[in-house]
């Protein structure tokens, strides 16, 4: 099912792309890795000033104390202030040229989590090993203010700060037949697990397309 939703997620991207002659920009942010996630950000013209930034990612991590394998999908939609201009930018040492933008944004991710447990029975005064997996589906959604700044013609940058609401909802399973477990509550913004408002910050490096 999750391929499915990635595979429709793309396809829509590239069919808003063939209708509109805008520039297309690629990028992906470096700190999306210590979230054990890599992310692509597609954004598109659709308009003088308005743009739609698609930002497919894939979640993935696993070692002796924790696996995790899922998806993540971000759509943005950006007003420039300052509308996207390449006239007489020089390809080779252009200044920089910025662009601020105000944009809301709608993420939704779908990630599993695996991690080895301990149940005690009470009655039976014995210890069981057990795997805990925990379907984890999270809407978030918010406001960003950003800047575009354009190194050279096709070589940018792009800072945005800003913040939301993020809606967490948690379903556990066990490899074993025991008693439903109390679930850890204490999450904090880095935690996928997370509920509550959280910040939002943004870096990431791009290339113009065409």
């Amino acid at each position: 099912m999750r391929r499915y939703q990635i595979l429709a997620f793309m396809l829509f991207t590239l069919g808003l792309n063939a209708q509109n002659a805008n520039p297309g920009f690629l990028s992906f942010s470096p700190f999306q890795f210590f979230r054990n996630a890599f992310m692509v950000n597609y954004e598109t013209g659709i308009g003088k000033d308005k743009t739609l930034v698609f930002s497919p990612g894939v979640v993935l991590k696993d070692n002796a104390n924790e696996s995790l394998t899922g998806f993540i999908g971000e759509l943005q939609f950006r007003y420039y202030l300052i509308h996207p201009s390449f006239d007489k930018m020089d390809t080779k040492y252009g200044g920089v040229r910025l662009q601020p933008y105000v944009a809301p944004y709608y993420q939704y991710s779908s990630i599993q989590k695996e991690l080895p447990s301990y149940y005690y029975d009470p009655q039976t005064g014995n210890g069981k090993n057990y795997d805990l997996t925990r379907d984890i589906t999270t809407h978030a959604g918010g406001i960003l203010v950003g800047c575009r700044g354009l190194l050279t013609k096709n070589l940018f940058v792009d800072l945005g700060i800003g913040g939301g609401f993020r809606l967490s909802e948690l379903q556990d399973s066990y490899s074993i037949a025991i008693p439903p477990q109390p679930a850890y509550e204490s999450y904090d913004i880095f935690d996928y697990e997370y509920r509550g408002i959280a910040p939002k910050v943004q870096f990431t490096l791009g290339i113009r397309l065409y």
